[in-house]
């Protein structure tokens, strides 16, 4: 079977997406906020939100996350980051 390089790098890169995003879910109370970075803080792990963030629960933006809320955060590690892609409030 002979591979050109287009069909090397391309399986590479697939190979690399796929390693580099995988999802995951954690929970925890929110310790700390920053608003101008748009993150936040959950078991030591600062979290960055997107315009894709999904909002549940009772929370509906970036602005309803408080300090000492309880919060289930699904996650994908991207780019060296944690981010956020659906944050709920837990009760």
């Amino acid at each position: 079977m002979k591979l050109n390089l287009k069909t090397l790098l391309l399986a590479t890169t697939v190979a690399t997406v796929s390693i580099s995003a995988q999802a995951d879910d954690i929970e925890g109370k929110i310790e700390a906020i920053n608003a101008e970075a748009q993150s936040f803080v959950v078991q030591g792990i600062t979290f960055f939100t997107e315009t894709t963030t999904d909002y549940d629960d009772g929370l509906k933006t970036f602005a309803d996350l408080k300090v000492g809320q309880n919060v289930e955060v699904d996650f994908e590690y991207r780019d060296k980051r944690h981010i956020a892609t659906e944050i709920e409030l837990e009760k």
